[in-house]
């Protein structure tokens, strides 16, 4: 591994750290709901540019890492967030429910990795079309299960006990 690839590596963990720092100060103010939204309309962006990038065959190391990072951090407060609303109406099974919810997470994280892989042609096209089109098909769950309706609040106006954390 190149002094590169470490110092891409370092710097695309950091981009994860600097997200938790983030959503831990902002999450009382904005919710779970309008962070994590904005989060995934972030990585679809971020995702969709960087497959436009590596298709066209600008894709250096440094574009690759800059692109990652901002990746990382848009998933950084989405996956933190979206974990802690599905995990909310399971307050007494918290166990149990984040239990199936990391084993889901896993397994479905390395059967679509796999996928990916497979389509490896010696470019970095494969995986950036891999999250876009897996950050689209988020985009279109969200949109069903919050039935249209981005970026709204809780039925209260506020962010919730569940969203707090407490």
């Amino acid at each position: 591994m190149s002094a590169y690839m470490i110092a891409d590596v370092g710097i695309i963990a950091l981009s994860l750290a600097v997200a938790a720092l983030i959503n831990s100060r902002i999450v009382v103010r904005y919710g779970t709901r309008r962070i994590s939204h904005a989060a995934l309309m972030g990585y679809v962006a971020v995702a969709l540019t960087h497959a436009a990038v590596a298709i066209t065959g600008h894709e250096t190391i440094v574009v690759f890492a800059v692109f990652q990072s901002c990746l990382m951090f848009c998933f950084g407060l989405m996956m933190s967030n979206f974990g802690a609303m599905a995990m909310e109406p399971l307050g007494h099974l918290a166990g149990v429910g984040a239990s199936i919810q990391g084993f889901m997470t896993t397994v479905g994280g390395a059967i679509l990795g796999f996928m990916v892989g497979q389509q490896f042609n010696g470019t970095v096209v494969p995986l950036t079309l891999g999250f876009a089109g897996f950050g689209l098909g988020g985009f279109v769950v969200v949109m069903l299960t919050e039935r249209g309706r981005l970026f709204r609040p809780t039925a209260s106006g506020a962010a919730s006990n569940a969203e707090l954390g407490h």
